[in-house]
């Protein structure tokens, strides 16, 4: 197999992303950085370790749409004319960037807002979203791929896999030849990849459940005869199914945490949170927060222990709390499809007596 190397650029807050340069032909990039003048450097120094220049790129493939991983492809394309390629759904948001990043930020808003984070908060922290629109930037797909196609790229064939959760637009690229595969932030060695809820509408009253789609995504992962794994950040993962087995364990953890914290009373996600985090974390990254902790509730919900109740306020959509469900209480419906007593956290789907 071509050689690949990575190269890493600066990223505030997680340090660094890694972008994956295949040295074959065509001579590909998996990821690109973000758009700034420092990730720019960082790529040319990069390809300047091996004698080559952003000039000579021929193929750029994301493996999801976030900017730290599409913000330069606008860039790339135009100083070496690469083509790029990508999933069908990171083809779709790279090309209405502008417009979808404007629109999860109006969602989210409303999500924070509904899930308990005073607007003084949300207000304090729309620094998230000025950053994210000035270090990205639209782009073009000239090979638009579906789930399970295969490309050339760098010397060899890469199958693309969906594999949502940690975003929508998230995708393998899996080198079956090898057993290896380019994760993105799927799949993460050193910490526990978040799952975003920003879907392209406002809050109806249900939510994307993006953290059970991630887990059903990580076992189909943990399935696959894979011997390295390259992600977004961090370290070469080589051994991915202990690490999945381990972020399962994780997440019953935090369940057994959110669980603890209700039984002091309803709460909503961002009162949650505040008995997990420290009191600044939940006051600089309120978004991130409430992420975190309704993802685990959707969990705690599909397995019928907890139970949402919406109150009126007067506001839009009203606020929405959390208890321990009662026995005898209606349990909400379960759009996973597994029955009573089973749950995703659990090999096999069934909870442990």
């Amino acid at each position: 197999m071509e050689r690949t190397v990575q190269i890493q650029a600066p990223l505030p807050h997680i340090h660094s992303v890694n972008i994956w340069l295949l040295c074959g032909d065509p001579l590909t990039l998996v990821d690109t950085g973000p758009r700034s003048d420092e990730g720019l450097s960082a790529l040319e120094a990069g390809l300047g370790r091996e004698g080559l220049r952003i000039e000579d790129i021929d193929l750029v493939i994301p493996t999801h749409h976030h900017l730290d991983h599409t913000g330069l492809i606008a860039t790339i394309v135009a100083r070496s004319g690469a083509r790029v390629a990508a999933l069908d759904r990171a083809a779709e948001y790279g090309a209405h960037y502008v417009e979808r990043s404007e629109a999860d930020r109006s969602f989210s808003r409303e999500l924070m807002l509904h899930h308990g984070v005073p607007e003084s908060v949300i207000e304090a922290n729309e620094g998230f979203w000025d950053y994210i629109r000035d270090t990205s930037e639209a782009y073009r797909t000239d090979v638009v791929l579906s789930d399970g196609d295969v490309i050339a790229a760098g010397g060899r064939n890469l199958r693309i896999l969906a594999r949502p959760g940690h975003s929508t637009t998230d995708a393998l690229l899996v080198d079956e030849q090898s057993a290896t595969a380019f994760v993105g932030d799927h799949l993460l060695a050193g910490i526990s990849s978040n799952t975003e809820i920003v879907p392209v509408a406002e809050p109806t009253g249900s939510r994307p459940q993006a953290r059970i789609q991630y887990l059903d995504s990580l076992k189909q992962t943990a399935s696959m005869p894979l011997g390295v794994l390259l992600s977004g950040h961090g370290d070469v993962v080589s051994d991915h199914r202990a690490l999945v087995r381990r972020r399962f364990a994780e997440h019953r953890r935090r369940c057994q945490r959110i669980l603890a914290a209700l039984e002091q009373g309803p709460a909503h996600a961002y009162g949650i949170a505040q008995h997990l985090w420290s009191a600044r974390t939940v006051a600089e990254q309120p978004l991130l927060v409430v992420w975190e902790v309704l993802s685990h509730l959707d969990l705690l919900l599909d397995e019928g222990t907890v139970s949402e109740h919406i109150f009126d306020d007067g506001s839009r959509y009203g606020k929405a709390r959390f208890s321990p469900r009662k026995q005898g209480e209606r349990r909400a419906g379960n759009p996973n499809g597994q029955g009573p007593g089973t749950s995703i956290l659990y090999p096999g789907g069934h909870r442990p007596a």
